[in-house]
């Protein structure tokens, strides 16, 4: 037998950590997640002190620990309740090594008992827990312990001798089953068959809810890999498998965001899988793990320990599900938290609105189409001797920009999604987190030259008739990319140049900052580039692609203006691209206008993962919600017109007709939008055949006017594409359908010499296009060729009765 040693208490790790002390420092100096070990000591071992001169620095700074077991999943406690602290030098902090927790730095006057609820992302604690952060280095010890016995001999007893040998064997005690499962968990990860090492881990420590998690999480990424050959019935078990692991986590440990996040997206997979995803039943329960989800997230975002991304995906996802519940309302405020995440994502300096700095920023000048006598706000650019970046932050930005290239050896490490060949993107953040000289001067600039000059130009169009009001809040950044378009590297791959698309962007404002010169400035800059705006294309006069006058110049514009990056077509060009958004108001009691701007662009996105009945409802709201923005006007006209277009009824009759009014609107408030108008002149026929079809032609317009608003969209819709592919920034309309449809309408209209005008167009337009070959094109040259035979009959038969009269 061997004798029992009762174990003892080891260490088996002991880390010194450190955080805090930089412009832009997190506040957690550890990540949030549960450790090694039976348990955790948390040893406060203090702070270097100040490290600047900063008056504005009211307190000391302590160390304190975020314990993510202390929110209450209902959403009623404080979020300082989960703070454990501000800790005294030599403190201590003791848990089980199961919990979740994470060192964090405070301020020392905080008070876990009186401050008050925190009910929106941005407060005055969360500014005061980052202020602390960035004012001095903090250092704590953090020990791991776990239990230890003693090694035995192992004593074999011969009955034949009658006496005990020792044959030198040692029998090593056996670890403790936490500390078992924990090392088989980290050892799974890097294994094909991770399934059978997590497994093992669940059956020797059955009360850790990371075993569940991790088995949870396994079987969902094999259900999503879609390797399953059409067998769906081994996708659903591995499905039921996921949730059934995932629900026994949130028995085991309730407070694990991540759980629930993960459990709700198993859900969802598994509605999709069965045709059930417009079940209430699935729908409310998909929701309510998303609320406990972002109950416990939200709380780590709201205390600085997390990022906002983790939150703002889970919002998202809850938006959808709320919408697919038909509770607006209740979508309407999940999609207002969603947007604030992006208001607190960067780091970056927040506009400082009691010492608004109004003199010396750079002068302007607004970029204007005019089309007859009307006159439209486009852009604003810079213009001057005082840039927005001198060429020393210019230098500066630049060198930390190739630092931060290099190291990631051509690895896109952006966020977004439109990539291409040629274009290289790094996030600012990033790039002054690697460098804390060039965060102060981010900082700086921002404070004294964009957020003033971005506030008197827009002011100056909102007082002269502008719709937009600039932001009660505090301007702030709601992302900054730097991006390096190489034109040479494009080319070589077959593209035009290094290009983006047509799109809008997020938040409420875009900056655009030149880092190097043009080829026409400098016989060794780029060629091509520049900034594409769709609203200068019905101007004649105006150049559609517009660059900032010099290096460190900038070109000003609201984010629902439609733009492109024109290519560039040789050498490399640098531009920082900084996109503004604005903090909650701090009287709650002010509405926010520009809030109502980012809730219709995420009831948009949100909208087209829905049905098309929620679809439509969604995007009204949209619509009402920012009815300046074309955009919105635009994909509800395009959705009420695509439907059934056999259905008689008189519901169906009207949808076809808001659907022409709608996009009517939307041309009106962006006659340069080639889509809206193109959309437009596809309603307009439509409507004409359904009403053809179903004998409601005495409600069409005349048809002069059918006639001369269909030419009207559609000759518009291919000048201005016409005008965009020549910039390389073309819309892909099919001009050739476009054409084909004037072309028929006027054929059913009798105007049978407008119509061979309109239909003799169409082969050279495929040609030109190069589409000549496609099937679909065939088709089309061939009924094309009916309708010419057809309308060239009928012209001569109209011309031999007229002889004969």
């Amino acid at each position: 037998t061997l004798k029992s040693i009762p174990p003892v208490l080891a260490v088996t790790s002991a880390t010194v950590v450190a955080g805090g002390g930089y412009p832009g420092a997190k506040v957690a100096m550890t990540s949030l997640e549960r450790d090694a070990g039976i348990f955790v000591v948390h040893i406060d071992i203090g702070n270097d002190g100040p490290v600047n001169d900063d008056d504005s620095l009211e307190q000391d700074v302590r160390g304190a620990i975020y314990l993510e077991s202390l929110v209450n999943g209902d959403g009623s406690s404080e979020a300082a309740d989960s703070i454990i602290g501000p800790l005294l030098p030599g403190q201590a902090v003791v848990h089980r090594s199961t919990e979740r927790s994470a060192a964090m730095v405070v301020p020392s006057d905080l008070d876990v008992k009186k401050e008050g609820r925190m009910n929106s992302l941005d407060s005055p604690l969360r500014r005061r827990i980052l202020k602390a952060a960035e004012s001095t280095r903090q250092y704590s010890l953090r020990l791991v312990l776990t239990t230890r016995g003693e090694a035995v001999q192992n004593k074999q007893y011969n009955p034949a001798e009658a006496v005990s040998v020792d044959n030198s064997e040692f029998i090593i005690p056996e670890a403790p089953s936490a500390e078992r499962a924990y090392r088989l968990r980290n050892f799974a990860r890097f294994r094909n068959d991770k399934v059978r090492y997590l497994t093992l881990a669940g059956l020797l420590d059955v009360d850790d809810h990371e075993n569940h998690f991790w088995l949870g999480f396994d079987h969902l990424s094999r259900a999503n890999s879609g390797d399953y050959g059409g067998d769906l019935t081994q996708q659903l078990s591995d499905l039921n498998r996921a949730i059934f692991h995932f629900e026994k986590s949130t028995k085991l440990y309730p407070n694990d965001p991540r759980v629930y996040y993960q459990l709700a997206t198993a859900l969802g997979a598994k509605m999709r899988l069965e045709g059930s995803r417009d079940s209430a039943v699935q729908n409310y329960e998909v929701a309510a793990y998303l609320e406990k989800s972002a109950i416990f997230e939200g709380n780590a975002v709201k205390l600085g320990v997390n990022d906002m991304q983790d939150l703002a995906m889970c919002l998202s996802g809850l938006a959808e599900s709320c919408c697919k519940l038909g509770e607006f309302d209740k979508s309407l405020e999940v999609i207002d938290r969603w947007a604030e995440c992006g208001s607190i994502r960067s780091s970056l300096a927040i506009e400082n609105t009691h010492h608004s700095k109004m003199t010396g920023i750079p002068q302007y000048e607004w970029i204007q189409a005019t089309n007859g006598d009307k006159r439209r706000k486009v852009a604003v650019k810079t213009v001057g001797d005082v840039p927005v970046l001198t060429d020393d932050d210019i230098s500066l930005l630049r060198s930390a920009a190739d630092r931060l290239f290099e190291q990631s050896n051509g690895a896109q490490t952006s966020r977004y999604t439109m990539q291409y060949v040629g274009n290289s993107e790094l996030h600012l953040d990033d790039i002054c987190a690697s460098d804390p000289v060039l965060k102060v001067r981010m900082d700086e600039v921002l404070q004294n030259k964009v957020y003033p000059l971005l506030r008197v130009a827009f002011t100056e169009e909102a007082s002269s008739g502008g719709i937009e009001t600039v932001p009660k809040g505090s301007l702030c950044v709601y992302d900054s990319i730097f991006v390096r378009y190489n034109g040479d590297t494009a080319v070589a791959a077959g593209r035009v140049g290094a290009s983006q698309p047509l799109h809008q962007d997020g938040g409420i404002y875009s900056v655009n900052i030149a880092l190097n010169s043009h080829k026409d400035e400098d016989g060794n800059g780029f060629s091509g580039g520049g900034t594409f705006f769709e609203g200068l294309t019905d101007d004649e006069a105006m150049s559609s692609i517009q660059r900032p006058v010099a290096p460190g110049h900038a070109v000003f514009h609201h984010t629902t203006a439609r733009h492109a990056g024109a290519p560039t077509t040789s050498g490399i060009r640098d531009i920082l691209v900084i996109f503004l958004t604005a903090r909650r108001p701090e009287d709650a009691t002010q509405m926010e206008n520009t809030w109502r701007k980012e809730r219709a662009m995420r009831l948009q996105s949100t909208a087209k993962q829905l049905q098309r009945d929620q679809l439509i409802a969604f995007l009204k709201i949209a619509r009402n919600n920012d009815p300046s923005n074309s955009e919105m006007s635009y994909w509800l006209g395009v959705h009420l017109v695509q439907g059934d277009m056999n259905d008689e009824s008189d519901e169906r009759w009207a949808e076809l007709c808001r659907g022409v009014d709608t996009l009517m609107a939307a041309t009106e408030l962006n006659p340069a939008d080639a889509r809206a108008n193109y959309h437009l002149g596809m309603a307009i026929s439509a409507r004409h055949k359904h009403a053809m079809r179903t004998r409601r032609a005495h409600l069409l317009p005349s048809p002069d006017q059918a006639a001369s608003s269909m030419i009207r969209a559609f000759e518009t819709a291919i000048r201005i594409e016409r005008k965009c592919k020549e910039a390389g920034c073309k819309n892909g309309l099919n001009v050739a359908a476009a054409y084909f449809t004037l072309g028929d309408f006027m054929a059913r209209l009798n105007s049978f010499g407008n119509a061979i005008t309109y239909l003799s167009q169409i082969h050279a337009e495929l040609v030109h296009s190069g589409e000549i070959e496609e099937d679909w094109a065939k088709s089309m040259l061939e009924e094309v060729s009916s309708i010419l035979d057809y309308c060239n009959n009928q012209l001569l038969a109209k011309q031999t009765d007229n002889a004969l009269v």
